[in-house]
């Protein structure tokens, strides 16, 4: 049986942050999730002994012994290698003491319902990628901790010595030089294109088709400067709950997702939905009344409600009868650029259903598809010339004892080659107008294109 050892230090978490920066300068492959707004735990894993890869149903696994090939839907792939290296999590550890760290593309829903394959794949991310950990390094917010844990089959308290000596060092890291030339922004849909879509989604409303159908924009133009430098830009100007950075061979994710998909602690599971956007005001006033506007609003409560129901509804596939409640039902969460209606749905997973079988049911979040979530899909599928590929799947880890949390994707910033690629996207409803929803979509992108100006703009 595989043990793990800890031992903590007593320091900041922006010392933290600066020696996880040095550790990880120049490495190919590593991952931050930090707790932005909420929560309690921040996660580094610079590291890893493996790493997976699935696409199109085949997944690669990657170890110091060589590469093995396994063949399965992505989430039971997922599952199949998180089983050979359980461990136990030892008393007064964090939730997350070592794992998988990574994400799950939207496009595994084809592989979770028969859709149609339309949209061109044209950056041909990895449909899932995880990075493996048996050393990481987790602060607590509340205690002021930095918890170094090891996992392994042996020399596990010599490996930690080892380990724990990284996270010691004081050190102030400083961003290389940024190049100052001018790029150009290119729109998946221009604004004629979207409103087109938007209006055959209205015809498939009044059909009965859909209620809601979430259709989005992805924006791309080269990055000039380090994906981290722009993730410390965007951590400062738009702290987020979940908030995040990915890197492995294929791609860099820089994440300051505000969604909760689903969170698994022991037999406790929950999710967060967010549904209902307005602008931040231009002072306190107009602030709180936008606020008020939001949830006054008869649609966006409708819509709202109606998507609770359908996460409740996912919940309820792998939650224990009688189990799901709603606790906490539309407050306003603000952040730079905007603000949200949220609500919060709880309950008790079955004990027959592993953490990537509950990551499933609930996947892809309905807040980010619309209701019923299969034919929206669908839709989002005919209207969308792309494939979405990290946008709108999940991003988090899972813990060798089988806890998890996830994210839903978006705020994201995706790297690939060079160019960096935001999408966002809007409910659409029957009365939607469309001009707005377009606007709506670059709106929620705003973010992460500031803290990449900001950040560019440097010398």
């Amino acid at each position: 049986m595989r043990t793990t050892a800890f031992k903590t230090i007593r320091m900041t978490k922006e010392s933290m942050y600066e020696t996880y920066l040095t550790l990880t300068e120049g490495k190919e492959r590593y991952a931050w999730l930090e707790s932005g707004r909420v929560g309690r735990y921040t996660v580094a894993g610079v590291e890893p002994f493996a790493t997976l890869h699935v696409k199109d149903e085949v997944g690669t696994l990657t170890t110091e012994a060589g590469t093995e090939t396994i063949h399965g839907r992505p989430l039971d792939i997922v599952e199949s290698v998180r089983s050979r290296f359980v461990a136990t999590r030892p008393t007064g550890a964090p939730p997350f003491f070592g794992g998988m760290i990574g994400y799950v593309s939207y496009d595994v829903a084809r592989t979770l319902e028969r859709l149609p394959r339309e949209a061109e794949d044209d950056l041909a991310t990895p449909d899932v990628s995880f990075l493996l950990f048996d050393e990481v390094a987790v602060f607590d917010e509340e205690d002021s901790l930095l918890y170094v844990m090891v996992t392994g089959d042996e020399d596990v308290d010599v490996k930690l010595e080892r380990f724990a000596a990284l996270w010691h060092t004081e050190t102030n890291y400083t961003f290389g030089p940024v190049a100052h030339d001018a790029v150009e922004r290119s729109r998946s849909l221009s604004r004629e294109e979207f409103v087109a879509a938007v209006k055959k989604i209205q015809h498939y409303i009044v059909e009965g088709d859909v209620f809601q159908v979430n259709l989005s924009v992805r924006q791309s133009e080269p990055l000039l400067a380090d994906p981290r430098h722009v993730y410390d830009t965007l951590r400062r100007m738009n702290p987020s709950p979940y908030m995040g950075y990915f890197k492995d061979d294929a791609l860099t994710m820089v994440s300051a997702s505000p969604e909760l998909l689903i969170e698994k602690h022991g037999s406790a599971i929950s999710t967060r939905p967010i549904a209902g956007t307005r602008p931040r005001g231009r002072d306190e006033k107009e602030d709180m009344e936008l606020a008020r506007t939001l949830l006054d609003n008869e649609k966006e409560r409708a819509e709202h409600v109606m998507l609770v129901d359908l996460e409740r509804n996912d919940l309820g596939k792998v939650a224990a009868y009688g189990t799901v409640h709603v606790d906490e039902l539309m407050v306003i969460e603000k952040y730079s650029h905007v603000q949200h209606i949220v609500s919060n749905v709880r309950g008790v997973i079955r004990p027959d259903v592993s953490g990537a079988e509950a990551l499933g049911a609930m996947f892809p979040g309905g807040t980010i598809t619309g209701a019923p979530k299969i034919r929206t899909m669908e839709i989002i599928e005919e209207l969308e010339p792309f494939r979405r590929g990290i946008y709108t799947g999940s991003f988090g880890w899972i813990s060798w004892d089988d806890d998890l949390v996830f994210n839903i994707t978006i705020r994201t910033m995706v790297v690939k080659d060079g160019m960096a690629h935001v999408q966002a996207g809007a409910g659409i409803v029957i009365d939607s107008d469309p001009v707005a929803e377009y606007e709506e979509s670059l709106s929620k992108a705003k973010a992460l294109w500031a803290a990449k100006a900001s950040t560019e703009a440097t010398t």
